[in-house]
Order: C-alpha cells, then sequence, then structure tokens
C-alpha cells in the first residue's frame, strides 16, 4: 500500500478556516496564469516625424502590441498631432484589443501600419494634452492587472494652431492651457493607478517628458523593479531598443538583447535566441523591416516547430508573417537555445534584421510555517520556494533576478522577513530554491497572525501566498522537527530518499501522528510508503521515525518539490510540523559512460588545480568599493575578510543629503559585487547587471559613481587573463551572481 500525492493533496485541500482546534488555514490557488495589462501606446505624428522616422514607429509599435504575452490583455494604439480645427489631434489607429488569438495579434499588426506623419494644414502640431486624455479614457475601469501609457514622441508640446485651447495664441495661452490640461490628466492618471511611461528621440522637452512618469501612477511590477521613468535617445533608430526596455520595466517582461542579424539579398541568415526555464508564455519576435522576408523557428531540439497549432505540449501562434514585424507566440515552451532562420526574397535590398525574446513565467510560490500555531515571544521560520504551471524552479541563475519577500502582520503589528538560500538563518540548504528567514513573534500578539510571501521580479507574474495562524499558549502537544540528513538531493527515476521525523508528545496519553506528502510541484510524483505514514508516540518524550519518500518512475526528471507535513491522526487538519523539499530526478549514466569517467581519473588533479585558481579570482576579499559625488570622494568600504564570492552592500545617507557606503546582510536594496580576476559583475537593487573592470568608475546615479579597487592585486591573475571555468554568456545573464556561493 502506497500514500498518493492526490489523496494528499486532497486532504490538504480540506484543511478547515482557522478555528481553536485547527493549527492554521493556507489559500489554495488555481493553475497560475500570467496577470494581463492595459496598454495604451501613444506615436507622435507631427510633421517633424520623417518617413524614416515613422517606420521606426511602427515597427516599435507591433513590438510592444506583438510581444505582450498575457491573452486577456488589451492592446491599443494612437497616433497624435495637433487640431488646426478641422482636425482631430488624435488617430485611434487600433482600438483596444485583446490579444487572445493569432487574429487578434494579425489585426493589431495590420492596424500600426496606419501611423503616419502629418503635413502641414492637417494638425502637424504636438497635442500631448489629447493624446493623454485619449489613452485615459481607454484605462478608465476597474480591469484586473496594471494600466500602462507608453509614449513615443520627437518634439515639445506646441498647439499653438489649436483653437481647442484658446480663441487666438496672444501670450502662448494655449500652450499655457494644453500645459494646465496635462496637469490634471496626470492626477486623473495617478488616482486610477496609471502609470506614464514616456520615450523621447530628437528634440524633445526632457522636463516635461519627465513630469509625465513623476505625476503618474508610481507603481511597480516587483521589489526590485523601477517606477516610471522617462527615456531621451538620439535617434528614431534605438527607439524599438529603449521601447523594449521600458516595456520589460513596466511589464516585469523577460527579455534578451535583441540580436542584429545582416541579410543579404536573396540570401538566408540565422539567429540565436534562448527561452529561459522559468519562461511559461513567450514571443519570439523578428524585426523584418521588408514583408518579403520569410521566417521559420527551430526549437532546442533541432525541429521546425509549427506557426500554429500545438507539438510535445507546445501551443503556436505566429502573427505578422505579412507585415514587418514578425510575432510566434508560444504557450509552455520548450526552454534552451532557438534557432531563428531568416530567408531574403530577390530583390530585397541587403536588410540588418533583429530578433529579440520577450517572456514571463505564470508562477506559483509555496509557503510553509514552523511552528503552524506559534506563542508570543516564539521564534517562526518561514520557507518560501517557486513552481511555474510546468516545473519546480531552483536553479539559482534562473531566480536571480527575483526578489522573495516576506512579513508577518498581527494585531498593531507588521514584520519584514528576511528570505535567503544561502544556508543562513534558518535556511537548512543553500541554492535548493528553498528562500527561508525567521522572526519572532511580538510579546503582545494575540488572536492570529497572517503571514506573506511574493515571489516578483522581471520574467514572472508575480505571486503572493497567505498562511494565518492562530496565536496560542501553554505548552505545545507536539512539537516535530524533519530532515533528509546531508542527502546530495539527487535521485533516479524510481528512486528513494531516506528521511526521518523526531515527535515530541507532552499529552500524556499515546498518540499517532501522520506523515503526508502535499503541495507537489507539477510533474512530480512522490509517495510514502503506507505503512511508513502513521507512527505511533509513547505517552511522553521524543521519538524518532524514518521513511522513504519514493519518486515514481515517471516523475518528471530535473527539479521535483513536495511539502512534507506532519499531523495529528485524531485532527488531521491539525499540523504539528510542515517542511519543503527540492531533489532532482535523473536518470544515471550507462556502466559505459562510467567505465569512461573512471579511465580519465587522472584529469582530475588538473581541474582540481583549475578549481582552486577559479576559486581564488571569485574571492572578493581585498576588493574596496570607492563612492563619488561627481569628483568628490564620499568614503569608501572594504569587503570583508573572510572567503566569499558575494560583496553586499548598499548606499544610505550619513546625514542629509550626504551619501555613504555600508555593509549589507541582504534585502532588496542590496548592491551585489562578484569578481572573476580583475573583471567585476555588479547586480543593482533595481535589476541592472554592470560590467567593468577594476578600476573603472561605474555611474549609478546621475549624481553618484562607485569605483572598485584592488588591495590585493597579484600580477598571478591579470584583468584580462580568461578565467579557465569562465563560459560566454550574454550581457543579462546573471548566472554567475545572485546566490553563488565561494566554495
Amino acid at each position: 500500500m502506497r500514500l498518493s500525492v492526490l489523496a494528499c493533496t486532497t486532504a490538504a485541500a480540506l484543511l478547515l478556516p482557522l478555528t481553536a482546534g485547527a493549527a492554521r488555514h493556507q489559500q489554495q490557488q488555481p493553475e497560475p496564469v500570467i496577470t494581463p495589462a492595459h496598454i495604451v501606446v501613444l506615436v507622435d505624428e507631427s510633421s517633424s516625424i520623417s518617413a524614416q522616422d515613422v517606420e521606426r514607429e511602427r515597427e516599435a509599435a507591433a513590438l510592444i502590441a506583438l510581444g505582450e504575452v498575457a491573452p486577456s490583455s488589451s492592446i491599443a494604439v494612437v497616433g497624435f498631432g495637433s487640431d488646426n480645427g478641422a482636425q482631430s489631434p488624435v488617430d485611434v489607429v487600433c482600438p483596444p484589443s485583446t490579444v487572445a488569438t493569432a487574429q487578434d495579434r494579425q489585426r493589431l499588426s495590420d492596424c500600426v501600419r496606419n501611423l503616419r506623419s502629418r503635413a502641414a494644414g492637417q494638425g502637424d502640431g504636438t497635442d500631448h494634452a489629447a493624446a493623454l486624455q485619449q489613452a485615459l479614457n481607454y484605462l478608465r475601469g476597474d480591469e484586473e492587472g496594471p494600466k500602462l501609457i507608453f509614449i513615443l514622441t520627437d518634439g515639445e508640446l506646441n498647439v499653438s494652431d489649436s483653437p481647442r485651447y484658446g480663441t487666438d495664441n496672444v501670450g502662448n495661452q494655449r500652450n499655457l492651457e494644453a500645459s494646465r490640461q496635462i496637469g490634471e490628466s496626470l492626477k486623473e492618471a495617478a488616482a486610477r493607478k496609471v502609470q506614464i511611461w514616456p520615450l523621447g528621440f530628437g528634440k524633445v522637452d526632457r522636463a516635461q517628458l519627465d513630469r509625465f512618469a513623476a505625476e503618474s501612477f508610481q507603481g511597480r511590477c516587483g521589489a526590485r523593479s523601477p517606477t516610471p521613468s522617462a527615456t531621451v535617445v538620439t535617434s528614431s533608430a534605438d527607439v524599438a531598443q529603449a521601447l523594449l526596455k521600458a516595456f520589460q520595466a513596466a511589464r516585469c517582461v523577460g527579455a534578451s538583447e535583441i540580436q542584429r542579424t545582416p541579410l543579404s539579398s536573396g540570401g538566408t541568415a540565422e539567429a540565436k535566441v534562448t527561452i529561459p526555464v522559468i519562461a511559461t508564455d513567450g514571443s519570439i519576435l523578428v524585426t523584418k523591416h521588408d514583408s518579403r522576408v520569410s521566417v521559420s523557428y527551430v526549437d532546442p531540439q533541432n525541429r521546425t516547430v509549427p506557426k500554429s497549432g500545438e507539438q510535445d505540449g507546445s501551443t503556436f501562434q505566429v502573427s505578422g508573417e505579412n507585415g514587418v514585424v514578425e510575432a510566434l507566440r508560444i504557450v509552455n515552451p520548450l526552454p534552451g537555445p532557438w534557432t531563428v532562420k531568416i530567408t531574403s526574397a530577390p530583390g530585397v535590398p541587403a536588410l540588418d534584421v533583429s530578433t529579440v525574446v520577450m517572456y514571463q513565467g505564470a508562477v506559483r510560490s509555496s509557503m510553509t510555517v514552523n511552528p503552524p500555531s506559534p506563542r508570543p515571544g516564539e521564534e517562526v521560520t518561514v520557507a518560501l520556494s517557486l513552481q511555474t504551471r510546468n516545473r519546480s524552479i531552483t536553479d539559482p541563475a534562473a531566480l536571480a533576478d527575483l526578489s522573495f519577500t516576506a512579513d508577518v502582520t498581527g494585531d498593531g503589528f507588521t514584520t519584514p522577513i528576511v528570505l535567503n538560500d544561502d544556508a543562513q538563518n534558518g535556511d537548512s540548504r543553500g541554492q535548493d530554491g528553498i528562500y527561508t528567514g525567521r522572526t519572532t513573534i511580538p510579546d503582545q500578539a494575540k488572536g492570529s497572525v497572517k503571514f506573506s510571501g511574493t515571489v516578483a521580479g522581471i520574467g514572472v507574474s508575480s505571486d503572493t501566498r497567505t498562511v494565518e495562524a492562530a496565536i496560542v499558549s501553554g505548552p505545545p502537544v507536539f512539537t516535530a522537527t524533519g530532515t533528509f540528513g546531508n542527502s546530495d538531493r539527487k535521485v533516479a527515476p524510481g528512486g528513494s530518499m531516506k528521511g526521518s521525523v523526531t515527535i515530541t508528545n507532552n499529552s500524556g496519553r499515546a498518540r499517532k501522528a501522520r506523515i503526508l506528502v502535499a503541495d507537489p510541484a507539477p510533474g512530480t510524483l512522490a509517495t510514502i510508503p503506507g505503512e511508513q505514514t502513521v507512527v505511533e508516540l509513547p505517552p511522553s518524550g521524543t521519538s524518532t521515525f524514518e521513511f522513504d519518500l519514493t519518486f515514481a518512475a515517471d516523475t518528471v526528471e530535473g527539479a521535483n518539490a513536495v511539502t512534507l507535513r506532519v499531523v495529528d491522526d485524531e485532527q488531521p487538519a491539525s499540523v504539528i510540523y510542515e517542511w519543503q523539499l527540492t531533489a532532482t530526478v535523473a536518470t544515471p549514466p550507462p556502466l559505459t559512460e562510467i567505465a569512461i569517467a573512471v579511465g580519465v581519473a587522472a584529469v582530475a588533479t588538473t581541474a582540481l588545480v583549475l578549481f582552486i585558481m577559479w576559486r581564488r579570482r571569485r574571492d572578493v576579499r581585498g576588493l574596496v568599493v570607492h563612492l563619488f559625488e561627481g569628483h568628490r570622494s564620499r568614503g569608501d568600504l572594504a569587503a570583508p575578510e573572510q572567503p566569499s564570492a558575494r560583496f553586499r552592500f548598499h548606499l544610505g545617507e550619513a546625514g542629509a543629503g550626504v551619501p555613504q557606503l555600508a555593509h549589507s546582510a541582504g534585502g532588496d536594496d542590496s548592491y551585489v559585487l562578484h569578481r572573476s580576476g580583475g573583471r567585476l559583475t555588479l547586480h543593482t537593487p533595481y535589476g541592472e547587471t554592470r560590467r567593468f573592470t577594476v578600476g573603472d568608475r561605474v555611474d549609478v546615479s546621475p549624481a553618484l559613481s562607485l569605483q572598485v579597487l584592488d588591495e590585493h592585486a597579484s600580477a598571478d591573475f591579470p584583468g584580462d587573463q580568461q578565467d579557465p571555468y569562465a563560459t560566454t554568456q550574454p550581457a543579462d545573464d546573471r548566472s554567475a551572481g545572485g546566490n553563488h556561493h565561494l566554495l
């Protein structure tokens, strides 16, 4: 007899709402989905826009329209000029539309082509006021999800020819009135939680663009994500890249760097892009510049995928094949490197084709609280992990850009809980994808408290879990702990891992407890033998029981995750203890491969030497961060003198307006510095990754910059020497940062 995951999950679902006899109640959540957004793209059509500028604007607007991954999102595209008395200042080229089907996306691809440049006499000014009002008219509902306005403009506010702002323009009254109306629209945007992300190119009023961003709603899609800000680029050629960056920050969408591929007339070319493991919904977008260019897509298993329909659990929708921007939307994509094959027709001029991947992960977090029913003054351990709709995510590189945050709220207090995956502060095993922290319940707490845990960041649709816990008094009837010892957490399909629970019975009579497998990640199939699930406890004292956690032969290979629960057999809704486990399931190599591995054991000595060199090159000891405000030094901060691959610090204030460096134990305001010899990588609190070398000056704000020097500099490792363990990686890959340990 074996205890099935289905049965245990059903038992967990039957947990009662919080009462005096129930330990706690955890909210149940449906399959995760991408949170929809409601987006309006405003595009400048004033006469200063050249034909080439218009084409770049069309392409940029199409990237946003076709790159949005949530099917129930709505997108509108509106061109704007001004009103000369006979012309509307706005052109609604794409009314609000969802992006649920290929036909929806195709309509958006087609309608953005109607953006134009207005000639003199057609209302060729720049009426930001009318454009903003039109966008707000589309965003006045109470729909779920963020409300976003993106403005593309090459000019300053100019409504001097528009009678709607005054009978004449004496004293510049029309522009002044339009500016006043803009102020009212910005107040409305803030009240309706509408973010505004302006993008200027050419001659623009930077102060006006900054005003649009700063006075709109100051929301953010994750703890490390920025609030709205203006971007100014030198020409329309940079608009697409800048708009993608703004869209990524506003929408928490992951995006690769744009791959630019030269394509000769009548020739073929290939572009390589990578879809990360955390992506559940994504689009490969190809800016072809010419509709006669054709594209096909090859997955990581070297198979050409269909442009519509399904293949091996993935769903495909293509749009824009007959336009200048083509998009292949993929639901449940196969992660890894994809190849985009690009073919030019005869007679098509040579082109520079751009390819980019945009993606999000529909995620669901899992949270445990121990003890489940705490006492005033008692220390509580909180653990938070992440699953997508397809799999458990444990790879530190995939989690590096995300924030795992938690807090506990009770009558009159809210306490943040710092979580980590570094085997510190309650985290029993580092780098296993389970973020853990500790907090102490205030002495005055009573009734119940609510624990909340949130996972958010670029590349995922954020998720929050809550657990309500009763505050109890007096000695507990049971206490328990669980462990899987020093196991490497690796197991073959059909294999088992040995675990144990230690339970103390304070009831004064013989009792029984039950061990349950609950909350399995998608694809995880794990059981405990039935005869091991119920344990008998003596009337008092502490007992330890071993059990086997067996993973089915058809469980998903790779990361598996479950929650183990110890419950009172008389009251199964009363949880005594629970803890999360992640394990790697992998088929062992054949014996022939093992024999080959044994035959090359002599290489291990060389590898060990290289590893020691690699570890020394990553040790941050000796690094000193110097802070500058302009050319004025504002102090320095040395890395701690213990081996580490990470130097954490934050920027604070020593006094009013005086910046100061300080060591950080972690948290969302931390800067994290890594090294590889003389090469440095800095992760900012805003999700940015900066790469530079020792001695370089790096800006961290318009007024502040950092310079990192090495007091232990050695001729053994010059800054430009190739790291024997280094791999080439894209600029936005943080696999070497985030949660990496120096061994």
